[in-house]
């Protein structure tokens, strides 16, 4: 992983990569969105605050959903059990923060990398803490390790095949490889939707991980369609806004038991 994030970052050409996020502000238009900061005559355009407030809180709900796991599998260490936990999204979560992280190197754009980037070694702990529990026995123990070695392969395919790609073409290939793999993690909580509807309780659904989605594709949405103008940013997250809506549905019709 540490050769893709090294290769990732000489992706991006010696001039702008065809899809840029963001692309740099004039100096008058920066000077301006600091005068409104400061409380100045002039005021910040919907786009100019969409493109500074929405990813901005959206580097703070990113690390969120990748950290919201590691609190309950902590506590599963200490009782040594996972318990209703489902550990699959916690399993596509390292591909997936990967991938974004890379996708963020190769068109410099300095707010998908910090979200992806402190989540990074909340993922890989999680990951570390969890595999142990499961044990031989856990029902999803060959669905996690076969997402673990597929998602590496797949990667590996991904960067065998930049090196001979067109240098305009190589971030492009990466935001299609990186959203993706968000999809599959976006959906990746209803895994379990058959034993939720057939139980009548949504235990196997993290409320944390589905509060941090919705929160966390929301924001990145509005910044794709209002800012950024990328579909790599706003089709992956608006899909992912979707299906942790069902999710939440899911949470509220058929509540978590007590037990």
């Amino acid at each position: 992983m540490l050769v893709a994030l090294l290769l990732a970052s000489g992706l991006a050409p010696a001039r702008p990569p065809l899809r840029q996020l963001a692309a740099p502000a004039p100096a008058d238009a920066k000077a301006r969105v600091l005068l409104a900061m400061r409380g100045g005559e002039a005021r910040m355009s919907a786009a100019q605050a969409f493109g500074l407030y929405a990813p901005a809180m959206g580097v703070l709900t990113s690390n969120a959903l990748y950290f919201s796991a590691l609190p309950a599998v902590l506590a599963a260490r200490n009782s040594g059990d996972l318990g209703p936990f489902n550990p699959l999204p916690s399993t596509i979560m390292i591909h997936s923060v990967f991938g974004w992280l890379c996708y963020g190197l190769a068109v410099s754009n300095p707010w998908i990398v910090a979200s992806n980037l402190p989540g990074a070694g909340a993922v890989l702990a999680t990951f570390a803490v969890m595999l142990p529990l499961m044990g031989n026995s856990h029902p999803a123990l060959s669905a996690c390790q076969l997402t673990f070695v597929g998602g590496a392969m797949a990667t590996l395919c991904l960067w065998t095949g930049l090196v001979f790609a067109k240098v305009a073409a190589r971030a492009t290939l990466v935001g299609y490889f990186a959203s993706a793999i968000f999809v599959v993690l976006a959906a990746s909580p209803l895994s379990t939707i058959r034993t939720v509807l057939s139980t009548r309780d949504s235990a196997s659904i993290y409320t944390p991980l589905t509060l941090a989605q919705c929160a966390n594709t929301l924001l990145w949405t509005v910044y794709g369609v209002a800012a950024a103008n990328d579909v790599f940013v706003y089709g992956p997250n608006g899909i992912g806004l979707c299906l942790g809506l069902v999710q939440l549905l899911l949470k509220l019709v058929f509540p978590t038991r007590k037990r």
